[in-house]
């Protein structure tokens, strides 16, 4: 029994509960993203709608369990290896996820509201350059954040040789990136909306 218990096993249950979050978040996330992009020109019934709430409740649950293993992973490192505490790729990860946590807020709060305000309609019919350049931006932060701690796991070269700060001017040069490419692409569906 004591065994069962160990250390070890308790790091192995701690980094399964932490890539099924990553799985079920990052999997739903993108697949929300598509949805979105898909019905800026498609109708949106009600059926979809319930699809896309669904999905998104999904997001939370994968958030929630990111954050859970996450803070399980600190506590186990400060209870049995300190010194991985050192490894600034633990403090990049942490502020990659609080920028998505603050995102997935916006994402309930003013995404999806949007998005049912438009069933029977479709998003380019009903929503604003504006509220099309915020669902953008949001996509854009969305897709960069749900990577790049996926990124940064599989990254095994990185650990203890690079700071926090590194990581995080890294982060957000991508995601300067692809907030430039989503922002095009947002354009261009805002002009074929004036141009139809």
């Amino acid at each position: 029994m004591e065994d069962l218990f160990s250390s070890l096993n308790l790091k192995c249950l701690i980094k399964f509960m932490h890539l099924s979050g990553l799985a079920i978040g990052l999997g739903c996330a993108w697949m929300l993203d598509a949805f979105i992009i898909k019905y800026f020109k498609n109708e949106i019934s009600k059926d979809k709608y319930q699809l896309i709430e669904f999905a998104s409740k999904f997001v939370f649950a994968g958030l929630a369990l990111l954050w859970i293993s996450g803070l399980l992973f600190i506590a186990h490192y400060y209870f049995y290896a300190p010194e991985n505490l050192q490894n600034q790729k633990i403090w990049g990860k942490l502020f990659i996820v609080l920028i998505l946590t603050v995102n997935g807020y916006f994402v309930h709060k003013l995404i999806i509201p949007k998005i049912k305000k438009s069933v029977g309609s479709t998003l380019l019919k009903t929503l604003t350059r504006h509220e099309m350049m915020l669902i953008a931006a949001v996509g854009a932060i969305s897709f960069v954040s749900w990577l790049f701690p996926i990124v940064l796991g599989v990254a095994k070269a990185l650990n203890f040789t690079v700071s926090a700060v590194d990581i995080i001017a890294f982060y957000f040069v991508f995601l300067a990136i692809s907030a430039i490419i989503s922002n095009v692409i947002a354009q261009i569906i805002i002009n074929s909306k004036s141009v139809g």
